[in-house]
């Protein structure tokens, strides 16, 4: 009986890492469903940098962009990244070697649990009108070691193409 119990729960453990991604109830909050709570946020050493944006420091609607989450020295086995206004997730992600879409396209995830360090991401910036955007982003370096929520700088709509 106890090998059974301790084999059931290497199977729950295991089955609750989501090695392969976040799971769709993450795209609410931003979270992993790991339990538990989030590390202190000031206490981050991750962060997440937008290039090519304009000279006025914001994103042309329908653009691609690159975005990469870093963490220095810190490396990180799982993320969950989303664009939002607000609430509401705007703009699209393309997949990678080691992200792919989740949250239907609004946001990218990790493909497996692999050590990560600087990933380039691509996104799609939103249809003209949409207005400013925050990226919302969740790093996890453990199971039980997690950021959440974390945010990004706010990006003003600059134009239409």
């Amino acid at each position: 009986m106890i090998a059974i119990t301790a084999l059931f729960l290497v199977f729950l453990a295991y089955a609750q890492a989501r090695s392969g991604g976040a799971p769709s109830e993450a795209c609410a909050n931003i979270a992993p469903q790991h339990g538990g709570s989030s590390q202190p946020l000031v206490s981050s050493p991750y962060s997440l940098n937008v290039s090519q944006l304009t000279a006025a420091g914001g994103y042309t609607p329908g653009r691609n962009y690159t975005l990469v989450l870093t963490g220095g020295a810190s490396q990180y086995k799982g993320l969950l990244v989303q664009g939002r206004r607000g609430t509401n997730p705007v703009g699209s992600f393309a997949a990678g070697n080691l992200v792919k879409p989740a949250c239907s396209n609004t946001a990218v995830t990790h493909r497996d649990s692999s050590l990560k360090n600087n990933v380039s991401l691509i996104w799609t910036a939103p249809a003209a009108g949409t207005g400013s955007v925050v990226f919302s982003y969740a790093v996890v370096v453990q199971f039980n070691t997690y950021y959440a929520t974390l945010t990004s700088p706010v990006i003003a709509e600059v134009g239409s193409n």
